[in-house]
């Protein structure tokens, strides 16, 4: 069949916002095949944006009989491309983002099959492709390349992560009644390629409120206590690790990473950019505090972003690179670095 269907899908996955869009190129059509049949990505393309009974998806699909289209749904759900919502009797149904979402879920059971590690190294290729194209757009802006060879990324397509301090972690968990947890899927996805990461990975990543009860029906993260998640919350503050927050309001995945710079395909590319601080939610600021500082230099050696640098016997950062997430904390003996909301920091 011809790839025009997985094109219209990539659209109809970006207009669900995505903090890793869907670029219609070679490699996302192999990976995008692995988890939508031709029919299941046409029925895909129909769904509206937003929550939908069988009913109601009945009027947007045409040509589908009922029950086929329900068989269809529940196996999208199965494979973790539909969220199932169930509320006063009814099921209601809806097309999952590319990440976060259906991305994280193939990864958070930890498998190691011939499935997993195939849709890693699909995942990998991908991951180059979208970072030759973005180059490519940028020489092209500078006049350096033909615009015949981009394939543009609008930021209408982008859904920024939000970045939360451990303190602020520690509130969502305290007002959400239902989590789960899952292992790490960029992590899980290094070791699955030969480039394991010393960070924890198992439980990870967790989801919240009605995705969590989804994920947890469908198997692909198990519930946790409250007492679970902050255990793991403390365990990702020791190794360093951020925490990154999709919450779209009771759509699609309400997803907590605690990720590493040196795997997560969010941060990872985030870090080599000359403002970081544009391609996430940053609240929050670290302030070092010049009476205080002795110089160690181990908050310096934490940060993810180079933030933070050494100048001379005192630590400065830059407001540019600073997501503040707060890992530069935990290792401050001299207690000399706090958060600040961003918008009163001038400099």
């Amino acid at each position: 069949m011809s790839e025009a269907i997985y094109q219209k899908l990539a659209e109809a996955l970006n207009r669900r916002g995505a903090a890793y869009p869907a670029v219609p190129c070679p490699e996302f059509y192999a990976l995008i095949k692995e988890f939508f049949t031709p029919e299941e990505a046409e029925i895909a393309c129909g769904m509206p944006n937003n929550l939908a009974t069988l009913e109601e998806l009945r009027s947007c699909i045409p040509g589908i009989d009922g029950d086929r289209l329900e068989k269809h749904l529940e196996s999208m759900a199965d494979k973790g491309v539909v969220r199932v919502k169930e509320a006063a009797g009814k099921k209601y149904y809806e097309l999952l983002p590319f990440v976060p979402g259906s991305i994280e879920l193939q990864f958070m059971q930890g498998r190691n099959d011939e499935r997993t590690r195939g849709l890693a190294q699909l995942l990998r290729e991908y991951a180059r492709a979208l970072r030759n194209i973005n180059v490519a757009a940028s020489q092209a802006a500078a006049g350096t390349a033909p615009a015949a060879r981009i394939i543009a990324v609008g930021r209408e397509v982008q859904h920024l992560s939000t970045i939360l301090p451990y303190e602020e972690v520690l509130k969502l968990i305290e007002s959400t009644e239902y989590i789960t947890a899952g292992t790490c899927v960029c992590r899980h996805q290094g070791d699955l390629l030969g480039r394991p990461c010393d960070k924890p990975k198992e439980n990870m990543c967790m989801v919240f409120g009605e995705s969590a009860r989804f994920v947890a029906k469908y198997g692909f993260a198990h519930p946790v206590s409250k007492e679970e998640a902050r255990r793991t919350i403390e365990e990702a503050e020791k190794a360093g690790l951020v925490h990154s927050y999709a919450n779209t309001e009771d759509r699609a995945i309400n997803l907590l990473c605690n990720c590493c710079g040196c795997h997560c395909f969010i941060l990872r590319p985030l870090s080599r950019v000359p403002v970081p601080v544009q391609g996430v939610i940053a609240e929050w600021v670290s302030v070092v505090d010049e009476d205080r500082c002795n110089g160690c230099g181990a908050c310096v050696d934490r940060c993810w972003m180079k933030a933070l640098n050494l100048d001379g016997d005192r630590v400065v950062r830059s407001i540019d690179r600073c997501i503040g997430c707060g890992v530069c904390r935990y290792v401050c003996a001299a207690d000399a670095i706090r958060l600040e909301r961003r918008e009163t920091i001038q400099s």
